[in-house]
């Protein structure tokens, strides 16, 4: 029910954020040590022009463990989570997918 506008504190000296309110346009100072940017859950995977397989959304589909649907190539986080889509999640994936990698290599 808030909008960032704006950053509070200088270069190096995060503060926190300016706060609009979605329902009378109220603006407030919110003060916290740190945040997270997303821009979406929209999966970007449309640069990959169809090489990978999708489901309807484009969220890329995994065949074996972390595998897409090309042997070799491995997918983590946002692109394939359409359920907890958050930076932790993401992280555990993106070791899944390394050590999933990792081994697909040593048996190649």
């Amino acid at each position: 029910n808030h909008t960032v506008t704006g950053w509070l504190g200088a270069e190096g000296d995060f503060r926190g954020a300016r706060l609009r309110s979605t329902a009378d346009d109220s603006e407030e100072d919110f003060t916290c040590e740190g945040a997270f940017i997303a821009i979406g859950h929209k999966p970007i995977t449309s640069f990959l022009g169809g090489q990978l397989e999708t489901d309807a959304s484009g969220y890329l589909l995994w065949k074996q463990h972390s595998m897409t649907s090309v042997k070799g190539v491995f997918a983590a986080g946002d692109v394939v989570d359409t359920r907890y889509r958050q930076a932790v999640t993401a992280a555990g994936m993106g070791c899944m997918a390394a050590i999933d990698a990792e081994r697909w290599l040593e048996a190649q």
